[in-house]
């Protein structure tokens, strides 16, 4: 088992340098969240019908509604929002 993987330059921007991979290729977080935000579809808020804005922290990509300012999480977004705020170090109290 090799404990500490050598960085590799990512391979979508060939600048940053990675020890993570995405699909089977160095990628750094920042192309990784672009990846996945280019595949998001647009969505339309359930309270007002506004398209959705789409924000991302830790590679969590969020739905917000910019008029009504409502947050639309996609299934198993609250457990990744739980799991950075653990890895950053937060503490766990009530989210919503």
């Amino acid at each position: 088992m090799n404990w500490f993987k050598k960085s590799s330059t990512c391979s979508h921007c060939n600048t940053n340098k990675t020890k993570r991979e995405f699909e089977g290729r160095p990628t750094c977080p920042d192309c990784k969240t672009k990846m996945l935000l280019s595949r998001e579809p647009k969505r339309i808020c359930p309270v007002d019908g506004e398209v959705l804005t789409k924000e991302h922290s830790n590679e969590i990509i969020l739905d917000r509604c910019p008029k009504c300012k409502g947050i639309w999480l996609d299934p198993g977004e609250i457990e990744a929002i739980k799991e950075a705020a653990k890895a950053e170090g937060l503490a766990l109290g009530m989210v919503l």
